[in-house]
C-alpha cells in the first residue's frame, strides 16, 4: 500500500503566478510550453493562461515581451483577492445592510 499512497507531506509546493499571454496567432500557442504549465487557451479570443514559478515570474514576462508572436502580457490578479470565510461573511454582511436600506428607503414607492 505505501507504493500507491505515498507521503509527500515533506515536499514544498512552489508558489505560482498566472500569466496572460495574448497571441497573433493561436497556433503559436504551443512555443509557449517551455516558459510554463499551459492551463487553458482560447482560440477564438488567442489567449493563453499559464502558470509559472513566482520566482521566475518577471523574468517570464520580459522574455515573452520580446517575442514575435506574444501581442501583449499580463499577470492575473487572482493572487490579489481575498477568498478567507472571514471576508466572504463580512462581504455579505454588508450587501445586507444595503440591500436592507434601500428596501427602507424604497417603502413609500411599494403599492
Amino acid at each position: 500500500m505505501s507504493l500507491v499512497f505515498k507521503d509527500e507531506s515533506n515536499e514544498k509546493i512552489t508558489p505560482r503566478t498566472q500569466i496572460i499571454v495574448w497571441l497573433n496567432q493561436i497556433s503559436d500557442q504551443y512555443k509557449l510550453r517551455r516558459f510554463g504549465n499551459i492551463i487553458y487557451f482560447s482560440r477564438k479570443n488567442k489567449y493563453v493562461i499559464l502558470y509559472v514559478s513566482s520566482q521566475y515570474a518577471a523574468k517570464t514576462i520580459a522574455e515573452l515581451k520580446s517575442k514575435s508572436y506574444v501581442q501583449s502580457v499580463e499577470t492575473s490578479k487572482t493572487d490579489e483577492l481575498d477568498f478567507s470565510a472571514e471576508h466572504e461573511e463580512k462581504m455579505m454582511r454588508e450587501l445586507k445592510e444595503e440591500a436592507e436600506k434601500l428596501r427602507e428607503e424604497n417603502e413609500d414607492l411599494r403599492v
